[in-house]
C-alpha cells in the first residue's frame, strides 16, 4: 500500500508531512517539561482540533460536490461530529479535574486520538469506494500515524 504513495502528487505530500511538525514538536515540548510545557499542551490541542476540522471538512465538501442533489445525511453528520469533537477536546484543557472521576485533559487527549482514528478509518472506506484518490490512503496512514503517535504520547506523558 504505501508504494501507491509514490502517485500522489508533490504538494499535498509536502503539505501533509509538514503538517506532521506541530505534532511531534508540540510532543517534544511537553516532554521537556517546564514553562513551555502548559503553552504547548494547548496549542497542540489546539493545533490538532483544527487538522480533524479541516479533515472532516474535506469529506464534507467531497460529499457535497459528488451527490449534490442528494448528499448522504450520515456523512455530513459524520463531519460535522469530528469536528465538534475537536472543538469539545480543546474545551476540555480548561476544565478543573478536582472533583471529577476523570482528568478532563486526559478525556481530550483521548477524543482527539480517536477523532483521527475514525478519520483514518472513514477514509479508507472512501478510498475503497471510489470517492478519494488511491494515493490518498496510505498518506492518511502515514500521516495519521504520526499524529496519533504524537497525541499518544502527549497522553502519556500528561498522565504521569
Amino acid at each position: 500500500m504505501l508504494r501507491q504513495l509514490s502517485e500522489a502528487p508533490n504538494l499535498p505530500l509536502l503539505l501533509g508531512f509538514g503538517g506532521l511538525v506541530p505534532f511531534f514538536g508540540g510532543a517534544f515540548l511537553l516532554a521537556l517539561g517546564g514553562p513551555a510545557a502548559a503553552q504547548a499542551s494547548i496549542a497542540l490541542a489546539i493545533y490538532a482540533a483544527v487538522i480533524l476540522s479541516f479533515l472532516a471538512g474535506g469529506r464534507w465538501t467531497a460529499e457535497i460536490v459528488l451527490r449534490a442533489d442528494a448528499p448522504r445525511t450520515g456523512v455530513l453528520a459524520l463531519a460535522v461530529i469530528l469536528s465538534l469533537s475537536g472543538w469539545i477536546a480543546v474545551l476540555l484543557h480548561g476544565v478543573d479535574p478536582s472533583g471529577l472521576p476523570a482528568n478532563p485533559e486526559l478525556v481530550g487527549w483521548g477524543v482527539l486520538i480517536a477523532g483521527f482514528t475514525i478519520q483514518y478509518l472513514w477514509d479508507r472506506g472512501a478510498v475503497r469506494g471510489g470517492t478519494l484518490p488511491r494515493w490518498y490512503l496510505p498518506l492518511r496512514l502515514v500521516l495519521t500515524f504520526g499524529a496519533v503517535v504524537s497525541l499518544g504520547a502527549v497522553l502519556a506523558i500528561r498522565a504521569l
